[in-house]
């Protein structure tokens, strides 16, 4: 999406930086056109909502990785939990990470009906 630049960050320095940018830019750009013509002001409420659902979807991998690295099981629902041995550790650690995995979920739809709302009202004020 074509924003201002971050005044923080700077230019990537190397070659292969300035190639995936450059990269990103000649996708993003042509993208960031046929969705604002396409949707008009809805554009950006899509395009923050594509990038939080990505961004969360990336931080609901951690915890199963997490756990596929350090016990060695992957643990996708409770049902699983629950056939693990009572006193071991990775029962606990197992209700922990699916746990975790059903917050973020939670933190993904609260934030896409948020900008939803938020849209609907700013619709109706115009």
């Amino acid at each position: 999406m074509s924003q201002a630049p971050d005044p923080n960050s700077s230019p990537p320095k190397s070659l292969w930086g300035k190639r995936i940018e450059r990269f990103l830019d000649n996708i993003l750009e042509p993208m960031d056109l046929v969705g604002q013509r396409l949707l008009g002001d809805l554009w950006k409420t899509f395009y923050l909502t594509v990038q939080d659902a990505i961004a969360l979807g990336l931080l609901l991998q951690i915890p199963s990785f997490i756990g596929k690295i350090i016990i060695g099981k992957d643990f996708s629902s409770f049902d699983v939990c629950l056939q693990e041995n009572a006193l071991s550790p990775s029962r606990y650690a197992c209700f922990i990470i699916v746990t975790s995995d059903f917050l973020l979920w939670i933190i993904l739809a609260g934030r896409i009906i948020a900008r939803f709302i938020m849209d609907l009202k700013n619709l109706w004020r115009k």
